[in-house]
């Protein structure tokens, strides 16, 4: 062996005469093998080892008022260490234990001790450190790999989903502007496509952070039912368009109140109804939350069922497979990656549960899964006097679809309503007459408008004749209203709270109102009456710009433009806002230090706090993080839509108190980036 390979021994022992043992056994096995040193105190062994002159330490049990056990424990502490073998005179069983508990490579008896043993054991660990250093340098490795992929993550993620902000955000302006049909076909083609590019880019950048072990889960406060209601509202648009019956069903007693993530929870619904939606052509998908078990309130069983195409046996696990879907064939028919399963079924179990399916080919398929959220009580919808001013009265429901029926009826029932719900309308009007010539009357009605009429009569007419000016509520389908005037109207779904809203206005103003949809077009649904504000728009990208300028036209807004963070904090100096609307990555000085440095000029200034939102292409709990603790208000994730963009702007600006004429602050022009023209102050 040459001497550069040789292996540094080092013998802690305060014995001398030990030296000259352990030097004679190593000799014995050959001189150029293995070089030897010494150290005689606890002091000097450590010193030793920390100057790196060993790559084996021999070390006695018995150093003086400390033992080798302490010296072991503080080598194993130190990075890169040298491998340990304790020696004592003892053969104590407990001490081998102990020893090899704290991380020793092995254990020695000095009584009897061989050249041979001697060798094994510190060739053992030297190849046991090797081993060690290996897996430590393959977790390194790992660990740097990962870092990487987040940051290729991050960029990737905001370089793509930057021009796609563009891209929707103008197909949707495009959409909203005249367009022969040919054109609108064309657009609708491209508003589809870029969507469904969206959607993959999401799940790719989801399935790749799940990977690399950066799925993050937050814990907030939240509304059950509201994100119940947001979620059919998501899917609402394709199941008017296919004709399908798509309805929430809360059980009584689960709880609302909860803590936990609602984003995610939201993502494995919309993707399990979406999936619904796809594979269903007609009848009806019903979405259900009730609690898992009696006594554990915080776990929630929920399921998606539909009547669709269902799922062969023999294919039930493979759907959960990335990139996976049943049937090839159903691929190429419906499209999709087969992601959407995959990446569910890990935010499931990183929810605390477990996401599984049953099917019938050719019938329907149900998929359920439990997740474990902290209730809290800040409020509940079970409280005894929530629904006192609804509770005690009679509501009469028309419905002919029987999940419907059953869900409204225990829906009216839950609010302290009584509901006779009935199949047939004929059946429904006896029981009316009836009733209102009895001393418990109808204080509502709530129908379908796909009921038929009666001889030739409009079902609301022949109520209103029969019942006088009990309102009638119905629940259709589109946005047409009810032939008569004597009805509400709702488009279905309708959410419960939108529900308890109208039919708590029925009740209390007992008259004939015209008919009003409750869901304006998609086109229109934004322009309602809004106080003017000034809006400081911070974003380099003139594509964005032209975006944002374009989803604010014909609105009282004065935008004023600029185009990196210190520009925005220079315009800020110079004049007052009403909100501010702050792209986070910009060259020079970028988002979040601008926003840092204007809550810093407010505080010197002494001046009330303005509104700042994040715009970004990064979406991660972490890049929220960074927007709230830099001193934003909210943090808003590209693609934004307009309808988004707008509600976030009427959520969080100051109203315009700065056009009070008493207000010493002049209105200011819009201040339009290069390649951007404008014709108006107020857009």
């Amino acid at each position: 062996m040459e001497e550069a390979t040789a292996v540094r021994v080092l013998l802690v022992d305060d014995d001398e005469d030990e030296y000259v043992i352990v030097g004679g056994l190593l000799q014995v096995t050959g001189s150029d093998r293995f070089r030897l040193s010494w150290a005689s105190t606890y002091e000097q062994g450590l010193e030793s080892i920390q100057s790196e002159l060993c790559d084996v330490c021999l070390v006695d049990y018995r150093l003086g008022g400390r033992t080798g056990l302490d010296l072991l424990q503080e080598i194993t502490a130190r990075p890169n260490h040298p491998q340990v073998i304790l020696l004592t005179g003892e053969g104590d069983r407990s001490v081998d234990v102990t020893a090899t508990k704290a991380g020793a490579a092995d254990y020695l008896v000095k009584g009897g001790l061989t050249s041979a043993a001697l060798e094994r054991s510190i060739r053992y660990a030297v190849e046991r450190g090797h081993i060690l250093k290996a897996l430590r340098d393959a977790s390194e490795l790992a660990q740097s790999m990962n870092l990487a992929k987040s940051a290729f993550l991050a960029t990737i993620s905001h370089e793509i989903r930057t021009p796609m902000h563009a891209i929707l955000g103008m197909a949707d302006m495009l959409w909203e502007s005249p367009l022969d049909a040919d054109q609108r076909q064309y657009v609708e083609v491209f508003r589809r496509a870029g969507s469904g590019l969206l959607k993959l880019i999401n799940d790719i950048l989801d399935l790749s952070k799940i990977e690399a072990g950066h799925l993050e889960l937050e814990r907030v406060e939240f509304d059950l039912e509201e994100t119940v209601d947001q979620v059919i509202e998501l899917a609402a648009v394709k199941a008017r368009a296919k004709g399908l019956v798509l309805m929430s069903h809360l059980l009584p007693g689960v709880a609302t109140s909860l803590i936990g993530d609602p984003t995610r929870l939201t993502q494995v619904l919309t993707n399990l109804l979406g999936n619904a939606l796809k594979f269903t052509a007609s009848g009806e998908i019903i979405l259900t939350a009730r609690n898992q078990a009696a006594g554990k309130s915080g776990e929630i069983e929920f399921s998606v069922s539909d009547t669709g195409i269902g799922i062969p046996a023999d294919k039930l696990d493979k759907i959960f497979e990335d990139f996976t879907q049943a049937e090839a064939a159903t691929a190429r028919r419906y499209g999709g990656t087969g992601l959407g399963l995959g990446i569910s079924r890990r935010l499931v179990e990183a929810m605390g549960g477990s996401l599984t399916a049953s099917s019938r080919d050719g019938i329907g398929s149900t998929f359920r899964f439990i997740a474990k959220f902290e209730v809290t009580q800040t409020k509940s919808r079970e409280a005894p006097d929530a629904y006192a001013d609804v509770g005690g009265k009679r509501v009469l429901l028309i419905d002919a679809t029987t999940t419907s029926r059953l869900i409204l009826s225990e829906t009216f029932e839950a609010w302290g309503l009584s509901c006779d719900a009935f199949q047939s309308t004929s059946e429904a009007l006896s029981h009316l007459r009836e009733s209102m010539a009895g001393e418990h009357p109808h204080s509502l009605v709530v129908m379908e408008n796909e009921v038929p009429s009666i001889d030739g009569f409009d079902v609301p007419a022949e109520i209103s004749r029969i019942a006088g000016s009990v309102p009638v509520l119905v629940l259709g389908s589109d946005a047409r209203p009810a032939k008569s005037g004597l009805a509400r109207y709702a488009m279905k779904p309708v959410s419960r709270a939108r529900l308890l809203r109208m039919v708590r206005e029925a009740l209390r103003t007992g008259e004939a109102q015209e008919c009003q949809p409750t869901t304006a077009p998609a086109g229109h649904r934004e322009q309602r009456a809004v106080h003017p504000a000034r809006i400081l728009i911070a974003d380099d990208s003139p594509d964005n710009q032209l975006l944002i300028q374009a989803y604010l036209r014909n609105r009282p807004y004065q935008l004023t433009f600029a185009e990196d963070g210190q520009a925005a904090l220079d315009r800020f100096a110079r004049s007052r806002f009403d909100l501010i609307l702050m792209d986070v990555q910009m060259p020079g000085m970028d988002g979040l230090t601008a926003t840092r440095a204007i809550r810093a000029m407010e505080q010197e200034r002494r001046v009330s706090r303005t509104p700042i939102l994040a715009m970004t292409a990064n979406g991660s709990l972490e890049d929220v993080k960074r927007s709230l603790n830099a001193g934003c208000d909210a943090h808003l994730s590209k693609p934004t839509s307009k309808l988004e963009l707008l509600h976030a702007i009427e959520m969080y600006r100051q109203p315009g108190q700065i056009f009070n004429k008493e207000s010493p602050c002049e209105p200011i022009p819009i201040e339009a980036p290069p390649g951007l023209r404008t014709s108006s102050r107020a857009i």
